[in-house]
């Protein structure tokens, strides 16, 4: 299992040992927490970024070509976003609480705009994705949009909600998502193969199987020149 999702196992890995860490500098080196935390939560969201490649990487892994090509896209929509969008928060911000709450906010709403395009690329062209994908998926959308309400409501109603409820809201989200991993990866189920994929309604799922396998046969012969 680890083979086929290294960069979600390496994250879970990360995430455990990095609590555990915040916990002993907290405990032995209050003062330096604050910079500990920066640094352990900005690699978090590298990390939780490298999710979202390996989630179109699976998608698209009976192609490999368009998988490459996916992982591409997914690498310039995540880095135009955080450019255009992510970084204005701390730019603009005039206090450091604020540009902290908006930075967060924006950096799960990006992951939400990436995953909505994932799954409408895999919806449009029915793509038999499996139940670890799947899963991977489906807990990490609970993660986000939990992470998403806390922070809007927070920005809407005020810092002194938000420092009341984060301490209940923060574990819940990691909860329900750990929970629907761990039910969805605890078995392996491969990613069906190039005969699964089909199509959307009304469209001939043999053509677009075609249609696919020709794009990535020459889609493979562009990359190789």
């Amino acid at each position: 299992m680890f083979r086929l999702f290294p960069l979600f196992y390496s994250y879970i890995i990360y995430s455990f040992c990095g609590c555990l860490a915040m916990y002993l500098v907290y405990w032995l080196d209050a003062p330096v927490y604050p910079f500990a935390f920066w640094i352990f939560y900005l690699i978090s969201i590298l990390a939780e970024f490298a999710i979202l490649v390996e989630i179109s990487d699976q998608i698209f892994r009976p192609y490999p070509a368009i998988r490459n090509l996916g992982r591409v896209l997914t690498t310039l929509v995540t880095g135009g976003l955080g450019l255009f969008y992510i970084l204005p928060t701390i730019m603009g911000s005039t206090g450091r609480s604020r540009a902290v709450s908006d930075f967060a906010l924006r950096t799960h709403v990006t992951k939400a705009i990436i995953l909505v395009i994932l799954v409408y690329l895999a919806r449009h062209y029915d793509s038999q994705w499996g139940r670890n994908v799947g899963g991977l998926m489906l807990g990490f959308s609970i993660y986000v949009a939990i992470n998403i309400a806390m922070l809007g409501s927070a920005k809407a109603f005020g810092s002194a909600m938000f420092a009341h409820v984060t301490w209940v809201i923060e574990p819940l989200a990691s909860m329900l998502c750990l929970s629907v991993w761990a039910v969805s990866l605890w078995e392996l189920a491969p990613v069906p193969g190039r005969q699964a994929i089909s199509t959307a309604p009304g469209r001939d799922s043999r053509a677009v199987a075609l249609e696919l396998t020709r794009f990535n046969s020459e889609l493979s012969k562009i990359l190789h020149k």
